[in-house]
């Protein structure tokens, strides 16, 4: 990971910032770095990766660009906003995504004209619709995130942070709690729209699909900032990159990668123009060079994937080809990428591409639904049809298999690693995996088994080594 130090971080912050006073709002200090003339940058907190709130003066009025996502946070943040810029007409909101974090404040700007793609309000009534999960998880994450506070000596350096976390969490569960309209954008767009302000011009642009179906970019060119939304960065200020922590295709969102390309090609054009890029979150940062690494690298498996599939390759050819070590090295240790996050974007990309649907997500799905073997059955014999309706990777297989393991289904995850050993018999992982499953849920001697399955096929297993030498070891006391 490319991170800076605490001490690179405070300095570049000294030199940048203009402090309010020793001002906070809701417990968590309170950030003002000036842009340009007319142009500021506004954020909460040393360490939370909060969101950043950017407004302009303008000859027609002020123009702000995404929300805290509290609104009695964002009602604050509106004042700071007037005092810094002086007196002026709230004229325009940007949001770059739906997500609550960037849109959870515009009940406080609907005296403005609120902009964003027409996607953002399918989005809202999404995250209106998880409401009630969100009631759920946030006391339970606030009572271990509290648990964890009271664990540690005071002196820790850790403490500083999670109180921060802590807050910020409240805030956006009083906010969850208190039910108050999403609002929706009320001028949308497409492709592309301009914005007009007279001295400042707003180029919006359509670069969803890889954070949310409704990224935009935001060009200011009188400012020379390109606004990236959460979508990218390539350093990280802090160890916590929160929103910014994936660059990836995300499953079962809404793509158009055509048109996120040309787009991109057509901000990226503008490099000499462009002095700052500025992702969504006060933490993270991103040069011209990273950008265009990414654009490319999707423009690369957009591009080769296509060609794989009209030449009838498979989706295990590909995603052997197409491995993150091997084809972009350069991208390994960047900021939002992984092994897995890669081995996600390849596998969206080739449903994108051939509108197979993915097996092992249909039967997590039919398993989590706790739905009869016949409808489990009935996919599984899709695998010999010559033209089938699923594509099936093992390393799907493996991977569902344990977000069964990490939600405690054990009985679901047995199903789903033994379903992957029946369609992938000489995968020692396929092995491997089902032991684990067996062993967590108390068959020992199956497990057992499993594990040797797998040394046969691949002797070099450490794992596969140290879990039966401890079972052995326990057996024999």
């Amino acid at each position: 990971m490319k991170t800076k130090t605490w001490l690179a971080v405070v300095a570049a912050l000294l030199l940048a910032v203009s402090w309010a006073g020793a001002e906070d709002i809701a417990g968590l200090p309170l950030h003002v770095e000036k842009l340009g003339d007319g142009a500021i940058r506004l954020w909460l907190g040393d360490h939370a990766p909060t969101t950043s709130v950017i407004a302009f003066a303008t000859e027609k009025g002020i123009v702000v660009v995404d929300t805290f996502g509290a609104p009695k946070v964002d009602a604050k943040l509106r004042e700071v906003i007037a005092r810094e810029l002086g007196p002026s007409d709230f004229t325009y909101l940007i949001n770059t995504h739906e997500h609550r974090d960037h849109t959870g404040g515009n009940s406080v700007y609907t005296d403005c004209t609120i902009v964003g793609h027409e996607l953002i309000p399918a989005g809202l009534a999404e995250i209106a619709r998880r409401r009630d999960r969100l009631l759920e998880f946030y006391p339970r994450s606030i009572a271990e995130m509290e648990g964890e506070l009271e664990a540690l000596d005071e002196d820790d350096p850790k403490v500083a942070a999670l109180e921060e976390d802590l807050i910020y969490r409240r805030l956006f569960f009083e906010a969850v709690e208190a039910n108050g309209e999403l609002v929706p954008p009320t001028l949308m767009f497409s492709d592309r729209m301009t914005l007009d302000l007279g001295d400042t011009t707003f180029e919006l642009s359509y670069i969803g699909g890889m954070h949310t179906a409704s990224d935009a970019a935001v060009f200011v060119p009188e400012h020379g900032l390109l606004l990236t939304g959460d979508t990218m960065a390539d350093v990280w200020l802090t160890d916590r990159p929160g929103c910014l922590a994936a660059f990836m295709v995300r499953d079962g969102m809404p793509h158009d990668f055509p048109r996120l390309l040309a787009n991109w090609d057509r901000l990226l054009a503008n490099r000499d123009r462009i002095k700052t890029l500025m992702p969504a979150h006060w933490n993270g940062e991103l040069s011209i060079e990273g950008a265009e690494a990414r654009v490319e690298y999707v423009r690369t498996l957009w591009d080769g994937i296509r060609e794989a599939s009209e030449a009838g390759k498979s989706i295990a050819e590909v995603q052997a080809e197409y491995r993150l070590d091997a084809r972009f090295p350069e991208l390994v240790d960047s900021p939002g990428f992984s092994q897995q996050q890669h081995y996600a974007s390849v596998t969206e990309l080739w449903k994108e591409e051939t509108g197979q649907a993915s097996a092992a997500r249909t039967l997590w799905t039919l398993l989590d639904e706790e739905a009869d073997e016949a409808a489990i059955l009935e996919v599984l014999a899709d695998h010999a049809q010559e033209s089938p309706e699923y594509f099936f990777s093992e390393g799907e297989f493996n991977a569902y298999g344990y977000i069964f393991l990490q939600q405690d289904k054990i009985d679901h995850a047995i199903r789903m690693f033994q379903i992957n050993v029946e369609l992938y018999p000489e995968s020692w992982n396929a092995y491997d995996s089902l032991g684990e499953a067996l062993l967590r849920a108390g068959n020992t001697n199956d497990a057992v088994t499993m594990y040797e399955k797998s040394l046969a096929l691949n002797p070099e297993n450490t794992n596969g080594q140290e879990v039966l030498a401890q079972i052995r070891g326990a057996a024999s006391m």
